[in-house]
């Protein structure tokens, strides 16, 4: 028997079944920060995948488009422990039920944005999974700060993506299971 053939096997198409396991009456909410455009990437396919609602966290001052001077006023913001502010703000937060939270790896770990973002809401009772980019640095390296900085939350610890690696992005999405 060819199982591949069998329309009963999967009725639904892979787009749709993994959408419907990854929501599970669930209402969801992609966030992420993003300098390079790496990080935006990772966080359309996710929201792509998954039919959440998306949203970019954004500095009220944007970052210098020179690399150099990004990552020491990054370094700079880090040791200060800073909350640098955000341009806009989630609408009805206590709608989502699960949050993605997407980031680049700044010096072992999420821009302090993030934790801008953090402060900014109630995550008591939501889960927030992370994802990050980064060109070495393990996500778990920012799992510290994560779980420190959104309070209250069930934090799940997720992947190193790549942009350019949708294959591995959405085999992580898929064994979720939420």
């Amino acid at each position: 028997m060819e199982l591949r053939n069998n329309p009963h096997r999967h009725p639904l198409p892979k787009r749709k079944r993994l959408h419907r396991q990854l929501t599970a009456g669930k209402k969801i909410l992609v966030a992420y920060f993003s300098h390079t455009g790496n990080t935006e990437k990772v966080a359309q396919l996710i929201q792509s995948k998954t039919g959440a609602d998306i949203f970019k966290i954004e500095t009220a001052t944007p970052y210098p488009s020179v690399y150099r001077e990004t990552t020491e006023l990054a370094k700079q913001e880090k040791a200060d422990n800073a909350r640098p502010a955000l341009k806009n703000k989630v609408e009805n937060m206590a709608q989502y039920d699960v949050v993605f939270v997407g980031y680049p790896i700044w010096w072992y770990t999420a821009p302090m944005a993030v934790a801008t973002f953090a402060d900014s809401y109630d995550f008591s009772g939501k889960t927030v999974i992370t994802f990050c980019t980064s060109g070495g640095s393990p996500i778990s390296d920012s799992t510290p700060d994560i779980n420190k900085w959104f309070k209250g939350a069930n934090v799940i610890e997720g992947i190193r993506a790549y942009p350019d690696d949708t294959a591995a992005t959405e085999k992580w999405l898929a064994g979720l299971n939420l």
